[in-house]
């Protein structure tokens, strides 16, 4: 399959619906060797010892992913109440960092030393195109999904394939990475009240002039080192300022040269040109830029709802210190809404795997209301049930930006539950570079200046790319036509549902 980047909004998990490969599952299987996945493994956390044979019924099952924050929880809250009640079960669980798991992944494909359980974090592919190519078996048969409280968030091609249910959705889409999460003791040295969120992006440029005059720190964070980060910054704040997103579903276009981008774009080199972003931004990737944000060096800095629960892990020091969130502001005090695609599959049992009916009663358990609340605790991406929020232990900071995320986020169409082959055009399309948040990074490093020229140039890219991947997979064969990108029912300021689907 072709490669495929992230030419729209970026991915913190790897697994956001209309995602495709990123890397060429061919061309790297035939670089790297089977022999490479003990070495792949050797780096990797989490219990048990490594496996050198196919997935077999030997009542250990085998459980990847790349959630380090969860370790905790998944171990004393899943894994050994499971095993405890379920005696001659062992659960092995191997945590790595999402391009070693993309990686070990495909050299134990082609080994067949799959794990029975894994998440899809490094390989960038649709649901859809992996169930096409056989890595995964079905769970809906081995239990109950339907009648649990995530069934209405259970859609077709990114959970359900030809009716059966693949994975469940453990987090929610309603989210955004582009929260102000601020330190409140430097707010307070800079006489601001932590919990009054700037309501426009005026308000918070004074803000942060304010800080950076009286504080004696720069008033922001923003890493541009890594392109993803920026992909994200700036679709959101596109969207903050009344666009649909990348692409206006009522019509199918790509809008990426739309006014709100340019406001965005706009936005971020005139906090730039007033002097309150910190100096090595450029050099920052976002995992440096929070480690620097906690130790004091700026006061706001723009992220996922994930970073304080990555703060309890690595820097608890600085939640102990102070942190708030604030709400995403927008151009003018009329608020606009976010718009984010359905929580994806996270876990998923290989077709090799001899024990599904264990991988599915862990699945269905991690469903449970308790057990969401439970995921909500570790204070990451927020739980399917996201109303559990409300009643879990977590930091009030981490609850406010929650409820703002609920207030400001609306669920969106995604063209691979209108029809699931739509990945194939995913998988045919090619790279676009300079993409959106290779744009960003170019304007805010100052080697390009025309915002507008940009962007025209890359929304025309992408729609003469997207053409031909459809003419291509359509000569092929498959059912696929650009009406898969037009829902004419959406409406913006309401989810897009099950029921939303049936009457397009």
């Amino acid at each position: 399959m072709n490669k495929k980047a992230d030419n729209g909004v970026g991915s913190r998990m790897g697994t956001v619906p209309g995602a495709a490969f990123a890397i060429n599952r061919r061309g790297f299987l035939g670089t790297v060797g089977a022999g490479s996945l003990g070495a792949l493994l050797a780096a990797c956390t989490g219990g048990g010892q490594s496996s050198d044979a196919q997935s077999a019924d030997d009542g250990v099952l085998q459980w990847w992913d790349q959630f380090r924050p969860l370790t905790s929880m998944l171990e004393t809250s899943l894994f050994e109440p499971y095993t405890a009640a379920n005696s001659g079960i062992t659960i092995e669980r191997r945590q790595m960092d999402p391009p070693d798991l993309g990686q070990a992944l495909q050299v134990a494909r082609r080994s067949n030393q799959m794990p029975d359980v894994h998440s899809l974090a490094g390989l960038e592919a649709t649901p859809a195109a992996l169930v096409s190519e056989d890595w995964f078996q079905p769970i809906g048969g081995q239990a109950d999904f339907e009648s649990t409280e995530i069934a209405d968030q259970l859609f077709d091609g990114l959970h359900r394939f030809d009716g059966e249910i693949y994975s469940v959705p453990l987090f929610s889409g309603r989210f955004h990475e582009a929260t102000p999460w601020v330190n409140t003791e430097l707010l307070g040295q800079a006489g601001i009240d932590p919990a009054q969120s700037p309501a426009t992006w005026d308000e918070l440029r004074a803000t942060a002039q304010q800080i950076t005059d009286k504080a004696g720190v720069p008033g922001l964070l923003v890493p541009t080192k890594e392109v993803p980060y920026l992909t994200a910054l700036v679709n959101r704040l596109a969207q903050s300022a009344g666009a649909p997103g990348g692409i206006d579903w009522t019509t199918g276009a790509y809008v990426f040269n739309s006014q709100p981008f340019i406001d965005a774009l706009e936005f971020l080199v005139s906090l730039q040109q007033d002097g309150v972003v910190h100096p090595s931004s450029a050099s920052m990737g976002a995992r440096d830029a929070r480690a620097r944000w906690a130790a004091g060096e700026a006061a706001i800095y723009p992220w996922g709802p994930w970073i304080i629960g990555g703060l309890m892990v690595d820097e608890p020091e600085a939640v102990e210190r102070g942190i708030d969130a604030w709400q995403l502001p927008c151009p003018e005090t009329t608020r606009n809404v976010i718009h984010s695609g359905p929580g994806a599959g996270v876990f998923w049992v290989s077709n090799e795997s001899q024990q599904p009916q264990i991988a599915a009663e862990l699945l269905l358990q991690m469903s449970s209301r308790e057990f969401q609340a439970q995921l909500a605790s570790a204070m990451d991406q927020p739980p399917a049930l996201i109303d559990v929020v409300a009643e879990a232990d977590v930091h009030p900071a981490y609850a406010r930006n929650i409820a703002y995320m609920s207030e400001d986020v609306r669920i969106s169409p995604v063209p691979e539950t209108g029809n699931p082959s739509t990945w194939r055009v995913a998988a045919e399309s090619q790279d676009i570079h300079p993409n959106l948040g290779e744009i960003a990074q170019a304007i805010l490093t100052g080697s390009s200046s025309d915002i507008r020229g940009e962007l025209t140039t890359f929304n025309d890219a992408m729609s003469a790319e997207r053409d031909r991947a459809i003419a291509a997979v359509a000569d092929e064969g498959a059912e696929v036509s650009i009406q898969d990108w037009v829902f004419a029912n959406w409406d913006a300021s309401q989810d897009y549902d099950q029921a939303a689907y049936a009457a397009r």
